[in-house]
């Protein structure tokens, strides 16, 4: 038996001439006894300045797979926006390059930028909670096709609308439960137009929101154990009879 976190892996395992019935689908989930839809942290609101924005965030790795170079130029268009005091973009995380990240928003004179250090795992749904939308990016290559960040669930969980700048599975995903926006990655201007647009439509939001919740469910970490244990015992019980 062969576990695989996503389809697209199982056709490559297939494509190499393993059998397609050995290989079983466990994707990865979350524990929705901690992210789950939640207030805004009214102390941290302030402390950060987020009182009445709009704020998209990008929470995770810094790195050079995550081009979010992107994000920083969608946050040097929206600032230019007519409406663009309205909304802040929040960086929570660390990797390797975020300290470039953090010299180009001074360069780029970026006032609606704000960067965080990465915070203990116990915290993290509060800062997931600050959020209207959250952002998930990659860069613009074939190979990103066939993964899928975990930090979609955890969006879903928190009935957070989905900015979704992946291509492949994970962008079906997205489609599939209606909870996001699909953009093309490394697309600045896609980035922008989708923020703009669930600033202003209050009903799509509202929507999207609902459906990101509804959709968890089927990625509850419990569900996704008690499947995979329903696999180990099929094939116990296969080999017994054997």
């Amino acid at each position: 038996l062969i576990i695989s976190v996503t389809n697209s892996f199982k056709q490559v395992l297939v494509s190499r001439g393993v059998d397609p019935d050995k290989i079983k689908i466990v994707t990865n989930g979350i524990d929705r006894q901690r992210f789950h839809p939640r207030e805004r942290d009214a102390k941290l609101t302030k402390s950060l300045g987020l009182d009445d924005k709009f704020v998209a965030g990008y929470i995770g790795t810094h790195g050079m797979a995550h081009a979010l170079e992107t994000v920083l130029e969608a946050a040097k268009l929206i600032q230019d926006h007519p409406n663009g005091q309205r909304f802040r973009i929040l960086f929570l995380g660390d990797g390797a390059r975020k300290g470039r990240l953090v010299v180009q928003a001074k360069e780029m004179k970026l006032k609606n930028v704000t960067f965080l250090d990465t915070v203990p795992k116990a915290e993290i749904a509060k800062y997931w909670g600050l959020l209207d939308v959250s952002i998930i990016h990659l860069r613009n290559v074939t190979l990103f096709e066939s993964v899928i960040p975990s930090k979609l669930f955890e969006s879903m969980g928190m009935g957070i609308p989905i900015l979704h700048g992946v291509g492949g599975e994970s962008a079906d995903i997205v489609r599939k439960h209606n909870a996001g926006l699909v953009f093309e990655s490394e697309n600045a201007a896609q980035l922008c137009d989708c923020l703009i647009r669930l600033e202003a439509n209050r009903d799509q939001y509202a929507a999207l929101r609902s459906n990101g919740i509804q959709a968890a469910s089927q990625y509850d970490r419990s569900v996704l154990a008690q499947h995979l244990l329903a696999q180990l015992e099929a094939l116990a019980g296969s080999n017994a009879l054997t």
